[in-house]
C-alpha cells in the first residue's frame, strides 16, 4: 500500500513514476502509474511473503533498462533493494529507502540459530547503511532501526491512507453492506482486526480475550480480514473456544470498498500487535471513526493517547477482554476516541507524498551539488 501510493500520487500530481515490485500469480495491475514486475516465488512457510527472482528475469531486465530515473526509492533491503543499489550506482542517482518491518523476528521464526539470525541482519544493515537517505515512518521505528546496527541518520516520513473520510450517506451505505457481509446486526458490537494472521501479530491474545468475554455472557462479533500461515489454526481455536459462532474470517480482501464496509460497522479496532511499526491499517480504521486497542510501550502504540484517540493495554487476554468490556459499556467514549482518532491519527497519503515529492527534490539537489563538487575535484587533480 505504501509503494502503491507513493507511485499513484507522484504519477498524478509530480511527475512519471514507475513501480518495480515483484509479480504475482493472477493478479492484473489495474493502475495509472507505470509498473515493472519481475519473475517470484512464494517463500516457503511465510504466505504470502515471496521472493523475487529479478537476476533470470530477462524481459524484466531489458524493460528496466529502458528507464532513466532521476531517484530511486526501496521499500525492501532484500531481492528488490539490492537491485535498486545496484541501479542507484549504474544511474548514478540517488536511493532512499525507508525501515517498515522488524526483520529480525521475521528472521528468528524462519532460521534454524542466531548466528544465521545475526548473518542475515548484518546484511540488512549493511544495506541500510549503503543507501543515501533511510527513511522510517515513526521514532520508534526509528529506534529499532538504531538497535539493529544502523549508524547513520534517519528521517521520519509517516505513513498514511487512501481513504477519503465519508460522508454521512456514503458511510451509512458502507455500514450497511458491511454488516450483511459480516451477517451481523445494526446494534451487534462488532469487533475488527485487519492484517496478516501471524502468531507475531498477537492473534492469539485476541482469541483469548474472546473466550473471556464470551464465558462472560458478553455478546459480540470478531471479524479477522486478512490472509497469513496461522488462519487455519486460528479458526481451529475458535471451534475449540466455542466462539466460531462469534467469528468471522474473511480471508484476504483486495477490493477497497469491501474493506471501507468493514471498518463503517466495527465498533473497535483490536490491534494488539507487538510486532508493528507503524500500522497502515489504524490509519484507515481512524479514517471511519473507528478507536484502536493497542498495547502500551509498543511501536503501534506512538501518538496513542488514552481515551482521547484511542486505547491502551497491557499485554495480556484478561487486560484486552476486560478493555473491550468496559468499552461496551461505554458507547460515549468509543465516540470521542474514534473522533480523536480521525483528527490526529487519520492522514491521507495525497498529504504525506506532497511530502515527499518536497524530499525528494531536495534529496536530487544535493546529490547534483555533490556530483558537481566531485567533479571539479577531480578536475584539479588532473591539473
Amino acid at each position: 500500500m505504501t509503494a502503491h501510493n507513493y507511485a499513484y500520487w507522484m504519477n498524478l500530481k509530480h511527475g512519471e513514476s514507475s513501480l518495480v515490485a515483484p509479480s504475482v500469480k493472477e493478479y492484473k495491475d489495474r493502475v495509472d502509474y507505470k509498473v515493472i514486475r519481475f519473475k517470484s516465488v512464494l517463500l516457503p512457510g511465510m504466505n504470502p511473503y515471496r521472493v523475487g527472482l529479478p537476476m533470470i528475469d530477462f524481459t524484466f531486465k531489458r524493460k528496466l533498462s529502458k528507464n532513466n530515473f532521476d531517484i530511486l526509492h526501496a521499500h525492501c533491503p532484500f531481492i528488490s533493494g539490492q537491485l535498486a543499489l545496484k541501479l542507484a550506482k549504474k544511474l548514478d542517482v540517488p536511493l532512499v529507502a525507508t525501515f517498515h518491518t522488524k526483520y529480525r523476528e521475521d528472521f528468528k521464526k524462519a532460521l534454524p540459530g542466531e548466528i544465521f539470525v545475526d548473518f542475515l541482519m548484518n546484511m540488512t544493515m549493511d544495506f541500510y547503511n549503503s543507501v543515501d537517505v533511510v527513511w522510517v515512518p515513526n521514532r520508534a521505528t526509528g529506534e529499532t532501526l538504531k538497535e539493529y546496527g544502523f549508524t547513520g541518520e534517519y528521517e521520519i516520513m509517516p505513513n498514511g491512507t487512501d481513504f477519503d473520510i465519508p460522508e454521512k450517506n456514503k458511510y451509512l451505505k458502507y455500514r450497511r453492506k458491511g454488516l450483511e457481509e459480516i451477517k451481523a446486526d445494526n446494534d451487534d458490537f462488532v469487533l475488527l482486526f485487519v492484517g496478516q494472521h501471524r502468531w507475531e501479530k498477537n492473534v492469539k491474545t485476541i482469541l483469548d480475550s474472546l473466550k473471556i468475554l464470551k464465558e462472560k455472557k458478553e455478546s459480540f462479533k470478531m471479524v479477522f480480514a486478512g490472509e497469513g500461515y496461522a488462519a487455519k489454526e486460528m479458526k481451529t481455536i475458535a471451534r475449540h473456544y466455542g466462539i466460531a459462532d462469534n467469528v468471522v474470517f474473511t480471508g484476504v480482501i483486495t477490493e477497497r470498498s469491501a474493506m471501507k464496509q468493514l471498518y463503517a460497522c466495527a465498533d473497535l479496532f483490536i490491534f494488539p500487535s507487538i510486532y508493528d511499526n507503524a500500522p497502515l491499517v489504524m490509519r484507515e480504521a481512524a479514517a471511519f471513526d473507528v478507536p484502536s486497542i493497542v498495547v502500551r510501550n509498543t511501536s503501534s502504540a506512538e501518538g496513542v493517547m488514552e481515551n482521547v484517540n484511542g486505547f491502551l493495554i497491557n499485554n495480556s487476554a484478561d487486560a484486552l477482554a476486560e478493555k473491550i468490556r468496559e468499552l461496551k459499556a461505554n458507547p460515549a467514549a468509543i465516540k470521542r476516541a474514534g473522533e480523536g482518532a480521525r483528527k490526529s491519527i487519520y492522514r491521507h497519503w495525497e498529504s504525506i507524498v506532497d511530502e515527499v515529492n518536497i524530499k525528494y527534490e531536495e534529496i536530487i539537489r544535493r546529490h547534483k551539488l555533490t556530483l558537481e563538487m566531485h567533479s571539479k575535484t577531480e578536475f584539479r587533480k588532473i591539473s
